[in-house]
């Protein structure tokens, strides 16, 4: 049984430091993770969520639907198929968080980012340091800065000295991701950016 995160206790307080905009967490329970959740079974796991899970809580929830206000997030290899959703359905998946991550577990992601084309999602990547898959987050941070995503802006890595490979450890650092994704200022700022590039020049 692996320790709780803290999540609603995270939200929670970032929600009333106003440092975020409200969310809703989706919390999905895998029976066999080392199927799901790597190539070539997360392709099943990933339509599953896309065409299933998905629809039912914008069907229940008053939620923003769109990828901007949308992400996918997990820890080790979660957030292995945490990136593939988010390269595979980037029209979905707008925010993708991987803590942790053994990115290039059976399926090398690294070489997809750095070989296929520009996808319109924000990556966040940490890891801990050393020996907490911290060589293949470094790696995938530097595939993204090399494809032209913008640091800050479209993507954030951080490696956490000593840090180790446990929900506890994951869950300290739950805010950083949340912030990035889902903060306040960011928001108004992408939604400024989004407004500005819809006006039509003046002739």
């Amino acid at each position: 049984m692996g320790q709780d995160w803290g999540i609603s206790e995270k939200v929670a307080l970032l929600d009333e430091m106003n440092a975020i905009q409200q969310m809703i967490v989706v919390g999905i329970y895998s029976a066999n993770r080392m199927l799901e959740y790597t190539s070539p079974g997360y392709a099943n796991y990933g339509r599953s969520v896309v065409e299933e899970v998905k629809p039912y809580i914008d069907s229940q929830f008053r939620t923003r639907p769109g990828p901007q206000t949308t992400g996918v997030m997990g820890s080790s290899l979660g957030g292995v198929v945490s990136f593939y959703m988010g390269w595979q359905w980037p029209q979905v998946f707008g925010n993708v968080g991987c803590l942790s991550s053994t990115i290039t577990h059976k399926d090398n992601l690294v070489e997809r980012v750095l070989q296929e084309e520009h996808r319109n999602v924000r990556f966040y990547i940490d890891s801990g340091w050393p020996g907490d898959n911290y060589e293949v987050g470094l790696s995938m941070a530097m595939a993204l800065a090399e494809r032209g995503y913008r640091y800050g802006l479209d993507f954030m890595y951080f490696a956490f000295p000593n840090a180790k490979h446990s929900e506890k450890d994951w869950g300290q650092r739950l805010h950083v991701p949340f912030q990035f994704f889902a903060g306040r200022p960011a928001v108004v700022s992408r939604m400024k950016d989004a407004w500005a590039a819809s006006k039509s020049p003046v002739c």
